[in-house]
This record gives C-alpha cells, structure tokens and sequence, in this order.
C-alpha cells in the first residue's frame, strides 16, 4: 500500500509551519536519525519492529516485500525467505527522519498447500483472484446472534456500486494478497466521499492506503483469514476487528464461516465481529 501521500501532506505541514519572522514559534529540531530493533517473534517468519526514536508521534514502516505498515510497534509477517530491507520513517514536531537495516530470513513459512485444504482452496497452489458476489446479501450486517438483518445489499445497491464489485483480491500461494481496485472505489463519508464510485486517486492522503496495494495473509487454526498491511482488507474498508473504523488499519482478521465449490467455481462467505455486531462478504472466484 502506498503511504507516500502520507508523508507528502506531513512534509507540506511541517513546512507550512515555517513563517519567516523573527518572532515564529519555535517548534523544535527534527529527529537526528530513525532508530529501531528488529526482534524475532514466537510465530515463524513473524518480526516486531519497534521504534526507539525519542520525541516523535507518527511512525510508517515500509517492510521491503510491498507492504507498509504503521504504528510505535508492528508485527511484521516474511512467508519466503530472502533479504529485506526494512525502512522507518518517523516524524517529531520539528521534521522528519528516515533509516533503514536489513533482515535476512533464514526459511520459508512452514506450510505445505497441497495438505492444507483450505490454503488450496484460496490459492490453488499458486494464485486464484476472488471478487466480492454481485448477489443481494452479498454484503450484510446484523447483530452478534445472526439472529436477524439490519442491512443487507440489494440489487439496486450492485447496480449503483460497479466500482465496488470490480475490484479484485489475488490471494498466491507465497502468502501475497495483491489489491487492484481497477482504478476506481466506492466512496463513503467516513473516506470523504457521498456513497459515489469516484478515481482511486481522489482518496485523500490519510485513506490512500485503502487504494491498490501489496499485502500479506496467513492462515490461522479455526478457518481465520489475517491480512497484514496498511490498509489492508476485505469487504468494506471500514470494519475491522471490535470497531467500525475511519482510518486503516495495520491487520484485520476474519472467520471464514462457509466456502465451497459449485458449478460455476468457489464461494466463500467472510465475517467480523465489529464490536457492536458482525459483518458478513461473499467472495466469489469463477472457474
């Protein structure tokens, strides 16, 4: 995912905060350098990178593998082997700073796609494109208990929304989840838009990471699918786990409730717990 609009609207700030008078507010020196540590998780292939730059409030993390990532501490998931190279860069009131160092990751996840059903079924083995179904209820939300609907797509939603139901997610067997809006997404007024389809490019700097991006996914027991990046996710850009959001998130974890094969291909159905209740997606991938 893309944060360079990020920094581009931090960079303006900090030098729109410059007036040249002798008696301007002095707003401090910029970081002298970007420190961090890398540290090997209790999870394969897991990484936390924290930052240890003193007096500065926002962090972004370019991990080397196409995916970005915000926050003081992330955990950062390699499925392949390789070297990395791994970039901070932090912001204090008085500028910014940027550094980096490399990560050599000695193995490839542990996991084998041919054993492992459900890894097949979303990757083939090697990669398989899903899209959101162009079905009523495709899209719902309800209570915790299922127990009854609050809202549910309809047709007249799917015809208003084919910048919605044009995206694509390619999930490969390396454990990559590739984005691809098609150049267009479904703006809502938590991203600055009125329920209208409008340019990727229009998505203002802080929700530019819910655009077209490079992620990572694993796995988890119980049938749970974790996408890890800035921005990353599935369904709507706003529910994430516990919360309905107005920002991207670093991780988002879904059960995945149902996914089978018919006819015409591969159907699985995602949910989230968003606190106050659960959202449900089907996704779709045609033979």
């Amino acid at each position: 995912m893309k944060y360079f609009p990020i920094i581009s609207l931090l960079l303006l700030l900090f030098t729109a905060c410059d007036p040249q008078q002798d008696d301007k507010i002095d707003i401090g020196l910029p970081p002298a350098e970007a420190t961090f540590s890398i540290t090997p998780a209790a999870e394969p292939n897991h990484y936390i990178l924290k930052n240890t730059t003193p007096d500065v409030f926002e962090y972004l993390w370019d991990l080397g593998n196409g995916t970005k990532m915000s926050g003081e501490e992330v955990d950062a998931y390699y499925p392949l082997k390789g070297t990395y190279t791994i970039t901070l860069t932090v912001f204090g009131r008085g500028g910014h700073a940027t550094s980096s160092q490399t990560l050599e990751v000695p193995e490839d996840a542990p996991f084998d796609c041919e054993s492992d059903a459900l890894y097949k079924y979303l990757t083939d083995c090697e990669q398989r494109t899903w899209k959101l179904k162009p079905a009523e209820g495709s899209l719902w939300v309800g209570p915790t208990d299922g127990s009854t609907t609050w809202w549910a797509i309809g047709q007249a939603d799917i015809d208003g929304r084919p910048c919605m139901f044009n995206d694509e997610w390619t999930f490969t067997k390396d454990g990559m989840m590739i984005y691809d809006t098609k150049g267009d997404i479904f703006g809502e007024p938590y991203m600055g838009f009125n329920f209208e389809c409008v340019d990727e490019s229009m998505l203002p700097p802080d929700k530019a990471p819910w655009g077209s991006g490079t992620h990572t996914f694993e796995l988890l027991p119980g049938d749970k699918l974790k996408v890890n990046g800035l921005g990353a996710y599935l369904g709507l850009p706003k529910v994430a786990n516990g919360a309905e959001v107005t920002d991207p998130q670093t991780t988002v974890t879904y059960d995945i409730i149902r996914w089978d094969t018919n006819a015409d291909g591969k159907e699985m159905e995602l949910e989230v717990n968003f606190g106050g209740g659960l959202w449900r997606f089907i996704y779709v991938s045609p033979n």
